[in-house]
């Protein structure tokens, strides 16, 4: 457990299900668009500091002039860009529009979490330690688990009036994220089905996220 939750004050007994799946097909439940919503404003502002740069160095480019730190920065832009057009990516979904299909990230899940926690910023709300490291994604879970660690973060992280203590860990290829928050303050934010397929204590919830078992 990171810091900020005690790991002894937390049972890993109790009832646990499921969040619904990371997969596509009939079953699934409509997209929730609340978060796509809250990250697409911080995306295109990052984006737009990319293509402000890229026009300055068009400029020195077009004036013959050497690129400065001889295009180190162009090669962070490169990286960069490449993260938010995952995480454009993942806003779409968000949005119910599925772009990236099977697509999995391994090192995904990092930079939605700091970007969930510039969206909560932006509501006076915060994450601790969201620069920490956090477990790699499960092909098996896809996109659609990297999504659903971001809602839920944001979700509990809006219902907390404090910067919200999370622990991200890894049980196969499923995701168990348990966050410091009074389930009873999440009634109106986190749906009722993945509320009761949580375990609960007096001040945490703990979220499983897997895929969904075939029959």
């Amino acid at each position: 457990m990171v810091d900020a939750l005690d790991s002894k004050s937390i049972s890993r007994k109790g009832s646990r299900g499921s969040s619904p799946r990371p997969g596509t097909n009939s079953a699934d439940p409509a997209p929730d668009p609340r978060l796509a919503r809250a990250l697409l404003p911080v995306l295109l502002h990052e984006l737009n500091n990319h293509t402000q740069y890229l026009t300055a160095l068009g400029a020195l480019d077009a004036s013959n002039s050497a690129l400065p730190n001889q295009g180190e920065g162009l090669a962070c832009t490169a990286l960069e860009v490449e993260e938010l057009g995952w995480l454009l990516g993942l806003c779409a979904g968000g949005y119910g529009a599925d772009l990236l299909r099977d697509r999995s990230e391994a090192d995904g899940i990092g930079p939605l979490v700091r970007f969930v926690r510039k969206a909560l910023r932006r509501i006076a709300r915060d994450l601790e330690r969201a620069d920490r490291e956090v477990p790699a994604l499960s092909p098996r879970l896809g996109w659609r688990g990297a999504w659903r660690v971001g809602e839920f973060l944001f979700w509990c992280a809006s219902a907390s009036e404090t910067a919200l203590a999370w622990e991200l860990e890894a049980e196969g290829d499923a995701l168990l994220l348990t966050c410091r928050v009074s389930p009873s303050a999440l009634t109106v934010l986190v749906p009722v089905d993945d509320i009761a397929q949580a375990e609960v204590g007096p001040d945490w919830i703990r979220f499983r996220i897997a895929a969904r078992t075939q029959p």
